[in-house]
């Protein structure tokens, strides 16, 4: 009886991972270039101006996507702390701050790590030239994203609001 029960956590197990690590084509937009797309799925928790913060619950994509076309400008790793993504403390967390220049201007994408799970992968590099929905990285498990626009742009989100990452104009 205990091996069934195990097998049945071990499949559970690995399908969650599997679940969790998903990571969806979203090169594919309707939107004109001179848009600006999410670069993640989640939870709209702080807007102001061109300063916009996304929670990522466990159930949502951990990929990050390119927001708009655009050539890696700069890439900073953040020392800091550790505290639950979505706690307003969570801005001072430990991360890794992406800086894409666009035809629109510079883009900040700011992946911070949670409490329980502090990984962060990137796959690109400064001076790479992408496509906007290209799957640049992902955080693991629990995770917020900081986004800040370019100069004379602000959002049209709202606090609550559900985003997708290349689909949600932001």
């Amino acid at each position: 009886m205990k091996k069934e029960y195990l097998l049945v956590f071990l499949v559970l197990f690995i399908l969650f991972v599997l679940f969790f690590n998903r990571v969806p084509n979203r090169s594919l937009s309707k939107f004109a270039d001179n848009i600006i797309l999410s670069p993640c799925d989640g939870l709209v928790t702080h807007v102001s101006g061109r300063n916009i913060s996304v929670f990522l619950d466990p159930l949502d994509v951990h990929a990050q996507y390119v927001p708009n076309d655009s050539v890696v400008k700069s890439i900073e790793i953040i020392n800091g702390s550790h505290k639950m993504a979505n706690s307003p403390e969570s801005m001072h967390n430990e991360g890794v701050k992406v800086i894409f220049s666009s035809t629109l201007g510079d883009i900040e994408v700011t992946q911070r790590v949670g409490f329980f799970v502090r990984r962060i992968q990137n796959y690109i590099k400064p001076g790479d030239k992408l496509k906007r929905g290209f799957n640049y990285g992902r955080i693991l498990f629990g995770s917020r994203v900081d986004i800040v626009l370019p100069l004379h742009n602000t959002s049209s989100l709202n606090i609550g609001d559900k985003v997708y990452a290349g689909i949600t104009r932001i």
